[in-house]
């Protein structure tokens, strides 16, 4: 029995030629997806990371402070967590990577604070937005600087700032 000598017919050859086409594109069209999926899983595993680094640094800070502030007054009030607001960060069109480490760093910045007398941090203040304002922070190897526009002050320290490109 013979094989019928189907290589030789323009039909068959655009058959066979659209199969192979067919599966170059689709291959692209996998790897396209399988990228995207790759990017968005490494970016919530270093969010995750990152999280986890700032909780166990606010153990620490916890647990070292606590023997302290039972000796002293526990009626005074204290600073408990700080919170970054950016009010212009969807017109410099940042990552959510970008900011979310922008926000660690200046968070970073006021770890100090944690635990201490609202008294004393209110007193303080000005060095506080002093030094956020001088210090240059450098995310994805771009530099910014950052300018209090607001700073409210309770158990909660809540900083409102502007982001700049810096020079």
């Amino acid at each position: 029995m013979r094989i019928p000598p189907y290589y030789r017919k323009p039909s068959w050859q655009r058959f066979f030629a659209g199969l192979i086409i067919g599966i170059i594109i689709g291959w692209f069209f996998f790897i396209y997806q399988f990228g995207n999926i790759q990017e968005k899983l490494v970016t919530e595993i270093k969010v995750q990371e990152a999280i986890i680094d700032d909780q166990k640094r606010n153990i620490e800070i916890l647990r070292s402070d606590k023997d302290e502030l039972n000796k002293e007054n526990q009626k005074k009030l204290t600073v408990q967590e700080v919170k970054v607001y950016f009010k212009n960060d969807k017109a410099l069109k940042l990552s959510e990577l970008s900011i979310y480490e922008l926000r660690s760093q200046i968070e970073n910045e006021l770890t100090p604070v944690i635990n201490k007398n609202i008294e004393t941090v209110s007193n303080t203040s000005e060095l506080l937005q002093q030094t956020i304002q001088n210090k240059t922070f450098t995310v994805n190897e771009k530099k910014y600087h950052v300018i209090i526009r607001e700073l409210h002050l309770y158990t909660t320290l809540e900083l409102f700032v502007e982001i700049r490109l810096a020079n």
